[in-house]
């Protein structure tokens, strides 16, 4: 039997007493870096109480900084490191490139961008704020690109409508912010858009690597204006 839970709703469950964790023989954590971010320390520190002391820990992560590195020490005991690529590459069947635009352009050359691909290529739009995902999601969709928005003020069951239009092809624009870059697993994505680059430049490996999935030969473009060069710089 597999459990998937987010950290503080498992709690709920345990406190509620729908659920015992003392015959848990693995655990896994997942997105570990993203973990560190959002505060969910004390949380998996709690849980971990709950865990027989015998047991098998996996933890993944696509970026290893050395906070993770003192995650790992803390939660595994002797652990063996396995690694898919170089720490915090991506992939290398991404053809990566930067469009330098200022901000006022920005929209046009992405409106244009979508059309010169043809009808049916598909692409993930990122950008930094919620508020942004859903302008530019909106302007699409009235030039006749049809879009959509995933962020963090859509509820689940709006994220999962949006991502099943976009794998269906209904929509050619999935704009997203970074909450929706983690764990998208979309077959056959040919393009990924930085509409706005990350504050975070490890975040950039995630969002590119929502592409070029299984080896396949997939494009990012980031759209960058003359004060986003400092996070091209570190990226």
């Amino acid at each position: 039997e597999i459990l998937v839970a987010t950290p503080g709703r498992l709690l709920d469950h345990v406190e509620s007493r729908n659920l015992l964790l003392n015959q848990v023989q693995i655990l896994i954590l997942d997105e570990a870096d993203r973990m560190l971010d959002m505060g969910f320390m004390p949380d998996l520190k709690r849980i971990l109480t709950l865990l027989p002391k015998q047991r098998q820990t996996l933890l993944f992560s696509a970026t290893f900084s050395d906070d993770i590195k003192k995650l790992a020490h803390d939660f595994l005991v002797n652990p063996v490191t396995v690694e898919a690529e170089r720490r915090n590459t991506a992939a290398e069947n991404v053809k990566q490139s930067v469009l330098m635009v200022d901000q006022d352009n920005k929209f046009s050359v992405l409106a244009d961008l979508l059309r010169s691909r043809g009808l049916g290529s598909q692409a993930l739009v990122f950008t930094r704020t919620k508020l942004t995902a859903a302008r530019v999601a909106r302007k699409l969709d009235r030039e006749g690109i049809p879009a959509d928005a995933i962020h963090g003020d859509k509820t689940q069951l709006e994220r999962i409508k949006a991502l099943d239009a976009f794998k269906e092809g209904k929509i050619t624009a999935l704009v997203a912010t970074d909450v929706a870059a983690r764990g998208l697993d979309i077959d056959q994505l040919p393009l990924v858009v930085n509409y706005e680059l990350p504050t975070n430049a490890e975040d950039y490996v995630h969002r590119i690597g929502r592409t070029g999935r299984a080896g396949a030969s997939c494009e990012a473009i980031s759209l960058v204006d003359g004060e986003e060069e400092r996070r091209l710089v570190e990226i």
